[in-house]
């Protein structure tokens, strides 16, 4: 168990605010006891797995983990450090944190919503700390879902109240629309489209298509509805459409990166389950794009701030494999931006303005949104 102040930095800057970071989390490690343990945590989220408690319960505990665990044990092996004894993801957050704290001349703290260090131990950490009166809670999520965003903000929420902590809390919303994130974003891709290739491949995770607005919900597997409804979302404040957002990145990364049309394509990786999830499926496009004439591709996945195993094993080494095998030359990945100088100060930009900005302070009727749920 982390002490109450393991993922703490800046600690000696005497300031009002300070900053929570969050991201999902990894297990403590990849033995399957371990990997049990975190996978029981993750599932058992209403905002993961939406079915009652009753249903739910047996489902994860009894069917699903039983079976998961030491298969997902396996593939967490492959992107364990052994020098470190961390996942990238943890390894990532902790040297984000540790960058804030000195470029905000404040203290940062960083919470996994699963696992260690837990979103609790950062909270405490900051609350220790007598001159913080204020926290921004800073989800590292370019992209607003339930199942991501949400579920952190919420659960952190919930853990303050739950501690009981006096302090006023600031939102960082999702930037994926930020002119500066974007720029970062571009640039970590160019220099892997400096071969020839045939198409640049943004993979977003998958959500179940129950979790987007019912309006949203119409052709599914078209790249581009939501995209071109963005009036709509606007008048009927429904601008957090997952598939609203996963678009508007894809095309912002072709304009940003001056490709054609054709050139950029967007699919969905990370399905569970067997009902309806967003489409184009990852798993059905990599066996076809090669036969399609996308013989040589680049894959980004713009969702994810820093590696993980959806990265590095699923999509860097189980659909390179799946992708070569069905007749592709080429299959090249793009780190996602990690601990990166740039992403960094980007992060710091926006954080800034979030701090100074009035509105992104948030009330007892703003915090009803994120209501946690058992």
């Amino acid at each position: 168990m982390s002490s109450p102040t393991s993922s703490l930095f800046g600690a000696e800057q005497a300031s009002k605010q300070a900053i929570l970071l969050l991201n999902l989390g990894s297990p403590a490690s990849p033995a399957v006891a371990d990997v049990h343990s975190y996978l029981l945590q993750f599932l058992m989220d209403r905002r993961i797995i939406g079915l009652p408690y009753w249903v739910r319960h047996p489902l994860v505990h009894r069917i699903i983990v039983p079976r998961r665990a030491p298969k997902s044990a396996a593939n967490y092996r492959t992107i364990w450090d052994e020098e470190r004894q961390a996942f990238p993801l943890i390894t990532h957050t902790e040297a984000i944190a540790r960058e804030l704290s000195e470029l905000c001349r404040c203290p940062v703290a960083y919470g996994m919503r699963y696992a260690e260090p837990s979103t609790a131990s950062a909270l405490s950490a900051l609350a220790s700390l007598s001159s913080v009166e204020e926290v921004l809670i800073a989800p590292l999520y370019p992209h607003y879902a339930r199942s991501s965003y949400e579920t952190a903000v919420a659960y952190a929420l919930e853990e303050a109240r739950r501690l009981g902590l006096s302090l006023r809390f600031r939102l960082l919303p999702p930037f994926y629309r930020d002119e500066s994130y974007r720029q970062v974003l571009s640039e970590q891709v160019r220099p892997y489209l400096s071969e020839p290739f045939d198409r640049l491949i943004v993979s977003m995770h998958g959500i179940p298509l129950s979790h987007i607005p019912k309006e949203c919900r119409q052709h599914n597997g078209h790249t581009d509805h939501c995209a071109h409804r963005r009036g709509w979302h606007e008048r009927h404040a429904e601008e957090d459409c997952y598939r609203l957002q996963c678009e508007e990145t894809r095309a912002q990364l072709q304009q940003d990166l001056g490709l054609e049309d054709g050139q950029v394509e967007l699919v969905y990786q990370s399905r569970l389950g067997r009902h309806e999830w967003m489409r184009p499926y990852m798993s059905e496009r990599i066996q076809r794009l090669a036969h399609e004439g996308a013989e040589r591709i680049v894959v980004v996945c713009p969702g994810f701030v820093c590696d993980c195993l959806e990265t590095i094993q699923e999509i860097d080494s189980y659909y390179r494999s799946e992708y070569l095998h069905c007749g592709g030359k080429s299959f090249t990945y793009v780190p996602c931006l990690n601990s990166s100088p740039a992403f960094v100060r980007v992060l710091g930009e926006l954080i800034e303005r979030t701090m100074a900005d009035p509105s992104a302070l948030l009330s007892e009727e703003n915090k009803r949104k994120y209501k946690y749920e058992h």
